[in-house]
């Protein structure tokens, strides 16, 4: 199961680490709509049922129209029913619904900045394990000095970012959620990666990571409602459309994630995607009114150092070995 190391021109690699932010951005835009989401139908679970059917729903259409990538579906199919492609790789899609759960619960709770630090700790972790292995498209990427570095400054960006939250009253396990749902980030990239290496169809990853988390947030919301909580109704929708377009941009980020896991790795991906999505809360609180947060020394700081932090990661260096 394991996979030959990717080797692109510094171009390419530069190219695919600013998509990978741009889809960073993407998410933070995400999380605000679907929290706002949840708010109007209250239910967090219900949100993220939503969020994930809307990108299951763009997908379908697309793929429908696209003969490259409904043979690439194809493909995708006869390699699992041959015994060919390992099924659990096909649950990429329930580490997507971990998150946009997370987004729903969390940030009207405490913010994005407390989600930030908590996902991004789940996720750092789960890339350093996952990159160790046979899992990531790429190849294995052995733990390097700046690679390590890399990773402790942007926690100290993400704790930056973060400060003083907990003083809040933030309850200790609320943070649990998008720490869970970091690590399976990490497993989603490399399992997608997987996927799309296999079948040569990016589309038909990112449709399987849809379709799977869509059946598996539904489970979700059928064991919400049959628990008898309470949904409220939607009127304010017309007017908030914009809290429906949570799956298209989780379509734009597993995308982007999927085509570029094999070039970055996932360790590298996770820390580029950070900072898109630090620079798109960034211009997210600025726009719904939060600019003295958003343009705060914390925030900037921590910009700057998750920045410097992606730059040293990215430096070549001598692998220490593999992690046990």
């Amino acid at each position: 199961m394991s996979a030959a190391p990717v080797r692109d021109s510094p171009l390419a690699a530069v190219l695919a680490a600013a998509a990978a932010m741009i889809a960073g951005s993407a998410m933070a835009v995400q999380g605000h709509s679907n929290g706002v989401l949840a708010g109007i139908v209250g239910s967090g679970i219900l949100a993220a049922t939503v969020s994930f059917a809307g990108g299951l729903a763009v997908l379908s259409v697309v793929c429908a129209a696209w003969p490259s990538a409904r043979r690439g579906i194809g493909r995708a199919r006869r390699l699992v029913a041959a015994g060919q492609f390992p099924w659990f790789m096909l649950l990429g899609g329930v580490g997507g619904s971990l998150i946009v759960i997370s987004q729903s619960l969390t940030v009207p709770l405490f913010g994005v900045s407390i989600f930030t630090m908590a996902f991004v700790c789940g996720q750092l972790g789960g890339a350093l394990l996952v990159d160790n292995t046979d899992l990531p498209p790429g190849g294995r990427r052995h733990p390097t000095l700046p690679r390590l570095a890399g990773t402790g400054i942007v926690l100290a960006g993400v704790v930056v970012s973060s400060a003083g939250v907990f003083g809040q009253g933030i309850a200790w396990w609320a943070p649990l959620l998008p720490l869970i749902a970091g690590v399976g980030t990490a497993f989603q990239q490399a399992f997608n990666g997987r996927l799309k290496a296999a079948a040569n169809s990016a589309a038909a990853a990112t449709f399987t990571n849809f379709l799977v988390g869509t059946v598996f947030l539904a489970v979700c919301s059928a064991l919400v409602l049959a628990t008898g909580t309470p949904v409220r109704g939607a009127p304010e929708l017309p007017a908030q459309w914009w809290t429906l377009i949570g799956g298209v941009l989780g379509v734009v980020f597993i995308g982007v994630s999927t085509l570029t896991v094999a070039r970055l790795g996932v360790l590298l991906l996770s820390l580029t995607t950070l900072f898109g999505n630090l620079a798109g809360s960034l211009v997210t609180d600025v726009i719904t009114g939060s600019a003295a947060t958003a343009l705060a020394p914390s925030t900037l700081i921590a910009m700057g150092l998750v920045l410097v932090g992606v730059c040293v990661a990215s430096v070549p260096g001598r692998p220490l070995g593999r992690l046990r």
